[in-house]
């Protein structure tokens, strides 16, 4: 009988190793039903991330939960690595003969199939602010999250934000609807009314900002409600009020219609310029802004 020492697993390789694929650290040194236990966790927060996809992204805390399985995935393969390694050092064997390679490709490839049908089954898009014309909501440059494809099955709201293709125009645009098929819609001074029923308009301070350029702009805000209950902040100057409308203009919308406009009343092309938007232009859903110019914009919801 051979009174060799015993050379035990090294606890930094099975740590390691528990990043080429969850539970290889372990089973390396010996401990195959921790091992398994190891892989089926990492397995199922892939699941849950897999299953999280199919909620839709309202709002930030929404954002939150489906981004939690992706976020705690790492924190598992760090506390499996050390347990693993503890593992390593209670062995009283030899390392365990592994086929890391063939492990790391089964891991890679549960990866893969979860990323392909996250991707596939989530509803979240992402759009950027191409310039000012919905300030004070969201400013150029701003990044968002959309539920994509929101409008191609569903009926928008009045007061609803929504990307939009413009007639002429290249790339997505993103615009408030405040008239919906069938209205009556009439501007005066910039005050719409609607149906005969005329927009509250709230004084709401000023809004100072900064633009692409590095400009500082600064605009009367109003916190503007339309009929209906939906509310939102808007600017538009004195001399805003001239423009950007016709004046005293009443429109009735055409069905399947939609009268859209942007917040920035000093600023925006409206429907008053190019007509009403059918409803097939209308796509995704803005929901979300995750980062901004301004700070206090981000994690904000741009529906009202």
């Amino acid at each position: 009988m051979s009174d060799a020492p015993i050379t035990r697993p090294s606890a930094l390789t099975a740590f390691l190793l528990t990043f080429v694929a969850p539970g290889l650290g372990h089973r390396y040194a010996g401990d195959y039903q921790r091992g398994q236990i190891a892989h089926m966790v990492a397995f199922g927060l892939l699941g849950l991330a897999v299953a999280l996809a199919l909620m839709p992204p309202v709002n930030l805390p929404v954002l939150l939960l489906m981004a939690l399985p992706l976020a705690a995935l790492p924190v598992w393969l760090i506390v499996a690595g050390f347990g693993a390694a503890a593992a390593a050092r209670r062995a009283e064997r030899e390392p365990a003969a592994l086929m890391a390679p063939l492990w790391a490709v089964i891991w890679l490839a549960e990866i893969a199939i979860c990323g392909v049908m996250m991707f596939s089954l989530s509803s979240i898009g992402t759009v950027t602010t191409p310039n000012d014309d919905m300030a004070p909501t969201t400013l150029e440059g701003d990044f968002l999250v959309t539920w994509k494809d929101y409008y191609k099955d569903r009926l928008p709201e009045r007061g609803d934000v929504a990307v939009v293709q413009l007639p002429g125009v290249k790339g997505d645009r993103i615009m408030r609807i405040v008239g919906l098929p069938g209205d009556n819609l009439l501007s005066v001074l910039g005050v719409l009314t609607i149906n005969g029923e005329a927009a509250g308009r709230d004084t709401d301070g000023d809004f100072a900002w900064r633009d692409a350029g590095g400009t500082h702009r600064n605009a009367p805000r109003y916190v503007e409600t339309l009929p209906g209950g939906a509310s939102y902040r808007v600017l538009q100057s004195a001399q805003g009020m001239f423009t950007g409308t016709l004046f005293g203009a009443n429109l009735r919308i055409p069905d399947g219609h939609y009268f859209v406009i942007g917040d920035n009343r000093d600023q925006t092309r409206s429907s008053w310029d190019f007509g009403m938007l059918p409803g097939l232009v209308l796509g995704d859903r803005p929901t979300v802004i995750l980062s901004s110019s301004l700070s206090s914009l981000i994690g904000k919801s741009v529906q009202p």
